[in-house]
Parts: structure tokens; C-alpha cells; sequence
């Protein structure tokens, strides 16, 4: 049985509980969304810089918007938080959130973004990565994971 969400309190919830009481048969991760008062340069970073396909663009009166396509059907919301009905206090990121990219081969990764990367370090717990900020300040790793340790597991 797959397991969704963990332990809460003390009730267990799993993805078959899910299903049954919603009536969804699958469940999983469709998007993030950040709310930015930098829209463009925000949007520039991920698009032009990162080369993050556009998906989706609005752009009304109450809000304006555009979607990234990460890979494997997730994607990336930025919001014009300027242009929101109720605009949001945006706190400083922090390291609350960041944002990971895996990737099959790093070098190959950094070399086709047009942003000056630094190079790819090795971590001890089984990856090469190199990190980057986006101009509202939240992380963004490219992380390739070392298949060739006997002890790699991508199952946690």
C-alpha cells in the first residue's frame, strides 16, 4: 500500500484512503507558485536564463501570470504579486524553500544555461550539484545523483 502524507496526529493516511474519500484516483504534485514584485526580472531568470519552456501566460486587469514547465508535469507559477487584487507582504526567503532541478548530467546542464554557473561540487551524500539564487533571493539547485554508489537510493 502507498503511503501519502505520513503520520498525522495519530491517524495514518494513505493514497487508497485518498482516493476513496475524494474519489481521485491519483494524486500528485502539479505546480508551485511564488508571488514576486519583480515580475520580469523573476520571469527573465527562469525563462531566458534557465531556459524554462512557457506554458502558459495571462496577463488582466486583477493579476498576470506565467507558467514553467519543469519536467515530468511539474510547473512553475510566478505571479505578479504587484498586480494581485490583495497584494501579499512577500517576506525575505529565507531557507524555508528552495528549489531543486535534478538533472541526468550536471555539466551538461550548467553548460546550456545562459547565466554564469559555478562549477559542480560533490556532496558527501551522493550527488554533484551547483546552486544558484533567482533575483527574489530563493535557492535553485541543479543536482545530478551518483548512481555508481553502492549505497544510492532515490527511494526517501
Amino acid at each position: 500500500m502507498a503511503w501519502w502524507g505520513g503520520v498525522v496526529g495519530r491517524r495514518e493516511y494513505r493514497l487508497e484512503a485518498y482516493a476513496t474519500l475524494t474519489g481521485c484516483r491519483s494524486v500528485s504534485m502539479s505546480y508551485i507558485a511564488l508571488a514576486t514584485n519583480a515580475f520580469e526580472k523573476v520571469t527573465h531568470f527562469y525563462g531566458a536564463m534557465l531556459g524554462f519552456p512557457i506554458i502558459a501566460e495571462w496577463d488582466r486587469a486583477d493579476g498576470r501570470g506565467c507558467r514553467f514547465s519543469l519536467g515530468d508535469g511539474l510547473r512553475l507559477e510566478i505571479l505578479d504579486n504587484t498586480r494581485e487584487r490583495r497584494p501579499l507582504y512577500l517576506y525575505e526567503p529565507g531557507e524555508r524553500i528552495h528549489i531543486v532541478i535534478e538533472v541526468p548530467d550536471i555539466t551538461a546542464a550548467r553548460d546550456r544555461l545562459a547565466i554564469n554557473a559555478p562549477e559542480p561540487e560533490t556532496v558527501s551524500w551522493g550527488a554533484r550539484l551547483f546552486r544558484l539564487q533567482d533575483p527574489d533571493g530563493i535557492p535553485v539547485t541543479f543536482l545530478q545523483w551518483d548512481q555508481t554508489l553502492p549505497e544510492f537510493r532515490r527511494d526517501f
